[in-house]
């Protein structure tokens, strides 16, 4: 396998005019041939214009009561002024959190499973339930009222706490009112063209041993259901999408997005349905509807990929959670199912065997916080998602499933979902998510993007009007790319840069996934462009090392290497256009501390971790996908 040359070009001054107009659109850059030239360079300047913006959209406030047991009294309101730069206290009373840059958009998501409970246990002081023993140990903050919560939730139905919710309608009712005032919140917040919020809330199919199945639910306006209907009367996410094709049929506009697919016992990606039976065609097509992005990574950790289930990519093994799977497990450990790339190739074998790809995600992340700190991503002074991790010796050797082999050191500080919008508002943020015109990063501030044309010249990423070209001639992630008779591979034109906060940039990487002529999903990972001016092994297809390191005694960096921008035109070399497949692309940082490194250093060693987790890291960031689409396979 030989690779092609590479371009990387460290002043990137056409790319950066290109990225300070900002970003893309991967429909409107791909319009047929009829399109008249006026109207296709008006549409390209258009998708030119679009910027990377920064969000969270998986948040918990204390409305989330397993927020509030864990000691967490930041509710929606506190959670968005955190959003936009303001300070907010943790559980201990004494520290505050607060953001050094404010994020750009967010969205608070609370358990619409417990919502009913909090209107009844903490608001409605005379009703029936609240003097209930379940709403004074919710009260109390007493932790067996949370396990005794996820039991009930991965009952065959699902269960309500003791008396709390007399029946499901109870319920349903008394949630009405926290939704409607988390929607009304929402909008108390929203500043268009400065900070965008959404309305959202959390869908939580659990299964057995803290197994998670959960979707969050982000509407595009303020045209929403009366309800935000919970696991407790939708038993599974083809329920929720039967119930929001039903409900989102005017003025309404509704995507899901798939987390934690690495702690859902291979359900998320899998051929069953949590009931035990087989995902319908119907079924798929609703997955495809409405689950338009995939969460890759937060502070339960990476869904990407793990060494060793269905890929032997080195850089896989990052903030992984549990192990593989063996013989007869069925719980606590991971299987191919499990990952979001996984699921990316078996899309390409459902395609042809369906005609529609159920998995063609875009890619984001998020925190997951249970403080009400969304965009809280730093691994300096950590402070915890979770109000019980508040101290060094609780995060190190601490948390309710510490005696399970997983507890608070295994977590970390979660990531942030990208999107190249033209403005932030909700119509041009919502149009990003469903374009899949988005990225994830580990909790940094990397912008990547990847484009896709078959004329692109090699030099492309040096020229001044890169991103013109780049939609003029071709699709931006998110996007598919028709394969009509052309041989050669298409350029693949991607791009990062670097947190200016954070470290440096070290390599640039290419994911590819594809089927072969006889059915067989493969991937590799390729290494496309090096930092400080290093070229890629042509027979490894890796960067050198380029020398850069921590000193562990202080968490320094080592070594005058790394760069703030990469960028190139890659072909793949191993091309074959009656192949379908995808490209997604990976930046790495230069090494640097974790977050459990610094607090075993807080504690001057006194502290060690409950169990063996890496000292360094390398921070990185994800784009969405693009696919290529062979001539005869139909289109996804």
């Amino acid at each position: 396998m030989k690779q092609t040359p590479t371009f990387v070009l460290l002043s990137l001054l056409g790319f950066l005019a290109g990225c300070e107009q900002q970003s893309p659109v991967a429909q409107d850059a791909a319009k047929p041939a009829t399109t008249p030239p006026a109207v296709a360079t008006t549409i390209a300047a258009k998708a030119a214009a679009r910027k990377a913006l920064f969000g969270d959209l998986h948040v918990h406030s204390s409305w989330s009561l397993d927020g509030y047991i864990f000691g967490n009294s930041n509710d929606p309101r506190a959670a968005y002024r955190f959003a936009q730069g303001e300070a907010v206290p943790l559980a201990d009373g004494a520290s505050n959190r607060q953001l050094k840059v404010p994020l750009d958009f967010a969205a608070v998501t609370d358990h619409a499973e417990t919502l009913g409970y909090y209107q009844r246990c903490m608001v409605d002081q005379g009703g029936e339930a609240y003097a209930d023993e379940n709403c004074v140990m919710l009260r109390a903050r007493d932790l067996r009222l949370y396990f005794q919560g996820f039991r009930n939730l991965a009952m065959n139905p699902p269960q309500h706490l003791g008396e709390i919710c007399e029946s499901n309608a109870a319920c349903r009712e008394a949630a009405k009112s926290p939704w409607s005032q988390l929607q009304a919140i929402a909008d108390e917040f929203y500043r268009p063209g400065e900070f965008t919020t959404f309305k959202a809330y959390e869908y939580t199919g659990n299964l057995p041993k803290g197994g998670m199945l959960h979707r969050n639910v982000i509407f595009a306006t303020d045209k929403v259901p009366d309800e935000a209907m919970s696991a407790f009367d939708l038993a599974s996410a083809r329920e929720l999408w039967q119930w929001l094709d039903r409900e989102c049929i005017v003025d309404c506009d509704v995507i899901t997005i798939p987390h934690n697919s690495n702690l859902a016992w291979g359900y998320s990606f899998g051929n069953k349905n949590v009931d035990g039976s087989d995902w319908t065609v119907s079924d798929q097509k609703l997955r495809q509807r409405y689950d338009r992005l995939a969460e890759i990574y937060q502070a339960k950790g990476n869904s990407e990929c793990q060494t060793g289930i269905g890929t032997n990519d080195e850089f896989c093994d990052f903030e992984l959670l549990l192990r593989p799977c063996e013989g007869a497990d069925d719980v606590s450990c991971m299987r191919e199912t499990s990952f979001v790339r996984n699921a990316l190739k078996m899309g390409l074998q459902l395609n042809k065997q369906l005609g529609l790809n159920p998995y063609q995600y875009g890619i984001i992340a998020s925190t997951d916080t249970h403080n009400g700190t969304p965009g809280d991503t730093a691994e300096v002074g950590y402070q915890g998602h979770q109000a019980g991790e508040i101290t060094v010796e609780k995060r190190l050797t601490g948390g309710h499933r510490v005696k399970e082999g997983r507890g608070a050191v295994n977590y970390n500080p979660g990531g942030l979902v990208g999107a190249w919008a033209q403005e932030n508002t909700r119509e041009a943020l919502f149009a990003a998510f469903k374009r899949r015109e988005t990225f994830g990063t580990s909790g940094n501030r990397i912008s990547i993007r990847l484009f896709a044309g078959w004329d692109y010249p090699a030099n492309l990423a040096a020229a001044v009007d890169a991103i013109d070209t780049a939609y003029n001639e071709g699709v931006p992630m998110g996007a598919t790319l028709a394969v009509n008779g052309q041989r050669s591979a298409p350029g693949l034109l991607v791009w990062a840069a670097q947190d200016p906060a954070a470290q440096p940039l070290q390599r640039l990487q290419i994911i590819k996934g594809w089927m072969d002529t006889s059915g067989e999903l493969r991937e590799y990972t390729y290494d496309v462009a090096c930092a400080d001016g290093m070229a890629v092994d042509e027979e490894t297809h890796r960067c050198p090392d380029n020398g850069a390191g921590v000193d562990l005694s202080n968490c320094s960096t080592t070594g005058e290497s790394g760069v703030s921008q990469l960028a190139t035109v890659w072909r793949d070399p191993e091309f074959d256009p009656k192949q379908s497949a995808f490209y997604y692309a990976r930046v790495l940082e230069n090494p640097s501390c974790r977050w459990s490194t610094y607090d075993v250093l807080a504690s001057d060693g006194a502290i060690a971790p409950a169990y063996p987790v890496p000292e360094v890291i390398q921070e990185r960031a994800w784009s969405s996908p693009i696919w290529l689409q062979p001539a005869g396979v139909p289109s996804p």
